[in-house]
């Protein structure tokens, strides 16, 4: 009976040291699988594009880039599967940097695509009076003209890579007296507040954003 105990622990032990050696050795790969499965989008968190990644797909599988050429690069390198991305606005047109990175990565195809009604908020941090400078992204800033220059004719207007980008960078710089034009879902991550709402020029603004994934 002794005998039969000892050798069913030396049974256990080598059973376990098969699976440490298994996950020591296939470890980085099995890494590697959970984070090609995931979705990148134009980010940070509270984008347009990152309401209309959330649309397709489960939040756990959402993983931000900072600019459009690197939401290509990431499904073209093989690290990620699939990107969500503006493609064109009913007021502003084509995104330009998207145009550009699907002539330029070939080896990329559109897998599907979405609109989704955009609203254009400006937003600054709670106590500020004296806009400085507006900051957002260039298409938001082409839809919301009309509304700056009636009321902020001569406040400069200061592109960023995305507009929960420009809101993130207001949050954190107080002291630059800035405002930021994005979405409500901004407003609430970045603890800003909206002073104006649905400031682009067509009520009905829409954007139609596609899904990249790779033709290989």
């Amino acid at each position: 009976m002794l005998r039969k105990n000892n050798m069913l622990r030396e049974a256990i032990k080598y059973g376990v040291a098969i699976i440490l050696l298994c996950c020591f050795f296939y470890g980085c790969s099995l890494s590697k699988n959970s984070l090609s499965d995931k979705v990148a989008y134009l980010g940070p968190p509270g984008s347009f594009t990152h309401l209309a990644a959330g649309k397709k797909f489960p939040a756990e599988l959402l993983v931000f880039e900072n600019s459009i050429e690197d939401c290509f690069i990431s499904v073209h390198s093989g690290k990620i599967k699939k990107a969500v991305v503006p493609l064109r606005n009913s007021i502003g047109g084509i995104v330009v940097p998207t145009q550009k990175a699907l002539k330029e990565f070939t080896d990329i195809k559109i897998e599907d695509s979405l609109e989704l009604p955009i609203s254009q908020n400006l937003m600054v941090i709670p106590g500020t009076n004296d806009i400085k400078k507006i900051y957002s992204h260039p298409q938001a800033l082409r839809q919301s003209r009309r509304f700056i220059d009636s009321l902020y004719p001569t406040v400069p207007r200061i592109e960023y890579s995305s507009t929960s980008a420009a809101a993130k960078w207001v949050s954190e710089h107080p002291e630059e007296k800035g405002a930021a034009i994005a979405n409500t879902e901004a407003a609430k991550l970045y603890k800003l507040k909206i002073i104006y709402t649905n400031i682009q020029e067509d009520k009905n603004n829409r954007t139609q954003f596609i899904i990249i994934s790779s033709k290989k």
